[in-house]
């Protein structure tokens, strides 16, 4: 009996068209998960330099050079967060990987959710929930911050250049 992919590896659902999965095998197999699991956008970090996805490059792809939460400014929320949006909005399901861990992409999370229009503390309180586990330690205040410079300048400027372009 042949198993499927989502059945072996470390992906949950986070929400309708949110993905987690952290560690290397979704990168070394990612065609047949693309394939199996119909998501084609990947927001990946990875400190020092992103790891390869074996198979056809993802349609969008965002690279950020992290390891943790700590390291992600208000710019790199914002740009993650309209990634994640971008996507989202245009029906495709998004895949937050992280080399070092699923637990570690939660921050881009409160970002889509923040940029989709919700309050920090609703956002933090998603954050919380299922597959998360509570409590959720971050700067609370920072999230507050962010939510209030996003909408002093407006969430929905535009996003370019998401496409396959910066696929590996």
């Amino acid at each position: 009996m042949d198993a499927f992919l989502s059945d072996l590896m470390p992906m949950t659902w986070v929400d309708d068209h949110v993905y987690v999965a952290g560690g290397w095998y979704v990168p070394a197999t990612w065609g047949d998960f693309a394939a199996q699991t119909g998501i084609h956008v990947v927001l990946h970090l990875c400190p020092q330099a992103p790891q390869p996805f074996q198979g056809p490059a993802p349609q969008g792809w965002l690279w950020l050079d992290i390891a943790d939460e700590t390291q992600a400014g208000a710019e790199l929320r914002l740009q993650a967060g309209r990634f994640v949006l971008h996507w989202v909005t245009a029906g495709e399901r998004v895949l937050l990987h992280s080399s070092l861990g699923l637990h570690r992409v939660r921050w881009a999370y409160v970002a889509y959710r923040i940029c989709a229009g919700q309050s920090a503390r609703a956002a933090l309180r998603a954050a919380e929930q299922r597959p998360w586990q509570a409590p959720y330690h971050t700067d609370r205040q920072a999230w507050e911050v962010f939510a209030e410079q996003l909408t002093a300048i407006g969430s929905q400027a535009a996003v370019g250049g998401w496409g396959g372009e910066h696929a590996l």
